[in-house]
């Protein structure tokens, strides 16, 4: 029995022993894994690699004694590579999981500065006063909290003293893939807002949430700037993915919200949203009822890219067409980046081959089995340089081709040159106009941005100046700004005359445009007197 007992300690203190061996092993693994990251942080920078390194560490060994020091480290990586969300995490982190570290105060420090970069101006405040009042924090960190304390409270004094100001509110992409898409618009709603003012109208402001990033969702974003009651409303958002989220969210805290997306099913969400974007229903009925209404023209062909523009605008028109009495004689799709467009025009047009001896020569002669007055070819120009001359390759003659906005660029008459001649398409804006509202918006936004602007500039300042026209009848009731811009039309906006139908989708006269001796210029429909060119 006593032999028993004694192998039992034996085995008791063997696996002690190896219990211990085991943590002063893993110790060791760790500190050697920790030094090894921070000897090539120093050597190298911080990189992408060393410091994913040291973000596995962290959460490889939550509990391991200098942890804290790899915490600290990636938080302030992160805060100078400005990405203060992610700083903030980890600035976090350390003060909830390492309470007694000797970094707390750099820790409460740094999440105060991300705080006040990431706007949560009271809860950077509150840390950094915590800052200032600890008796053992260094003199440094002390001194950098308190100018940074003080450049908060003027900026508290600066929003008490605008917070009776109303504000008009924008949700648009100033970060990621489509920032400069975003940058774009709030440049137009910038200039808006300038010349209001400038010519005797109300002090308004601008409270700008960016969605480029998805750390946020566009629901939030939105709750952010209606928390604010100043917000009378809001221009955008842009992308396809984000309108739907903030017209719900505008519909059910009854806000007026004038979204810049085509995205389908948008005015629908409600009577407080509108829409004021160029769509594919507003192109395609525009181009055909030019074309059935002032050139007179009957039957038409439709050659499509297989993609959603081109399907989507395909559909339009041939609805707009058959719905004005004209006929659609034939339709082919072909995949997108095509090359090769012989064997969709061939069949398209019937074309037939004949082919005889020309001395030695073999010839093939092409023939149409189908006569159109008008093919319509909804695509980029790229692709309507490439299809244009077959057209001539394949004795199609006289017939007028027809497009759409994503004609609208100088390389066209580069590309395709006399092969487009003549053709017509319609576009949302046209910075050559002479469209006085155009024309004026154009020079007054070149003046300021330095150069010329384009379709997304033009529709949010003119989105921007319905909002504004609304708030100036009445800035304290959302309700009441909504029922203004029900009615409001703006009779020389960026983009032309503009209100809004009984659905919420802007109603205007887009722009017709025509390649005429090698140039683009702008067809303009007189009253009574039929079609006018206006050359640039």
């Amino acid at each position: 029995m006593k032999r028993k007992i004694a192998a039992a300690a034996v085995i008791l203190l063997l696996s002690a022993s190896l219990s211990d061996a085991r943590i002063f092993w893993s110790e060791n693994a760790a500190t050697e894994a920790l030094w090894r990251i921070f000897e090539d942080i120093e050597l190298n920078g911080a990189t992408d690699t060393n410091t994913a390194e040291l973000e596995r560490f962290i959460y490889t060994y939550p509990a391991f004694a200098d942890t804290d020091e790899a915490v600290i480290r990636i938080a302030s990586i992160f805060a100078d590579k400005k990405d203060f969300r992610r700083a903030a995490t980890f600035y976090q982190m350390l003060l909830e999981d390492f309470p007694a570290s000797p970094h707390k105060m750099e820790a409460l420090y740094g999440l105060g500065y991300c705080q006040y970069r990431n706007g949560m101006i009271m809860e950077a405040k509150s840390n950094l006063e915590s800052v200032v009042s600890t008796p053992n924090t260094s003199l440094t960190l002390r001194v950098k909290a308190q100018i940074l304390l003080d450049a908060i409270e003027s900026i508290i004094s600066t929003l008490k003293q605008e917070a009776d100001r109303p504000a008009i509110g924008a949700v648009l992409p100033l970060n990621g893939l489509y920032a400069a898409f975003g940058d774009d618009a709030l440049k137009g709603i910038l200039l808006a807002v300038e010349e209001f003012v400038k010519k005797g109208g109300m002090d308004i402001e601008v409270r700008v949430k960016d969605s480029g990033s998805r750390d946020v969702s566009a629901e939030e974003l939105a709750e952010q700037l209606l928390r604010d009651d100043n917000v009378m409303g809001i221009v955008g958002p842009l992308l396809s993915r984000t309108a739907p989220a903030v017209a719900r969210t505008t519909q059910s805290r009854m806000v007026p919200a004038i979204v810049l997306s085509q995205r389908d099913g948008i005015p629908e969400t409600g009577d407080f949203v509108f829409r004021n974007f160029l769509t594919p229903k507003q192109q395609a009925e525009t181009i055909a009822e030019y074309a059935i209404d002032t050139e007179g023209l009957k039957s038409f062909a439709i050659l499509y890219p297989d993609n959603t523009y081109g399907r989507d605008l395909a559909y339009h028109f041939r609805n707009a067409v058959m719905s004005r009495g004209g006929t659609i004689a034939g339709e082919a799709k072909y995949a997108p980046g095509k090359k090769d467009f012989g064997k969709e025009l061939k069949a398209l047009f019937d074309i037939k081959v004949e082919r005889r001896l020309v001395g030695r020569r073999l010839v093939a002669e092409y023939t149409p089995g189908i006569e159109v007055q008008a093919l319509y070819i909804p695509d980029y120009y790229a692709s309507v340089a490439q299809i244009a001359p077959y057209l001539a390759y394949y004795n199609i003659k006289d017939v007028v081709l027809l497009g759409s906005n994503g004609w609208n660029s100088p390389e066209l008459i580069e590309l395709a040159g006399e092969y487009v001649e003549g053709a017509v398409f319609v576009d949302g804006f046209f910075p050559r106009s002479n469209r006085k509202g155009t024309s004026d918006f154009v020079r007054r936004f070149k003046k300021v941005y330095g150069y010329e602007p384009g379709i997304i500039e033009a529709e949010a300042y003119d989105s921007a100046m319905i909002m504004l026209a609304a708030i100036a009848q009445n800035a304290t009731d959302r309700l009441a700004v909504r029922d203004i811009i029900e009615k409001t039309e703006i009779p020389d906006g960026a983009t032309g005359r503009i209100h809004f139908d009984e659905y919420g989708d802007a109603v205007k006269e887009l722009f017709l445009l025509k390649v005429e001796d090698g140039r683009i210029i702008e067809v303009e429909t007189l009253p009574d007197e039929g079609v006018s060119p206006v050359r640039q």
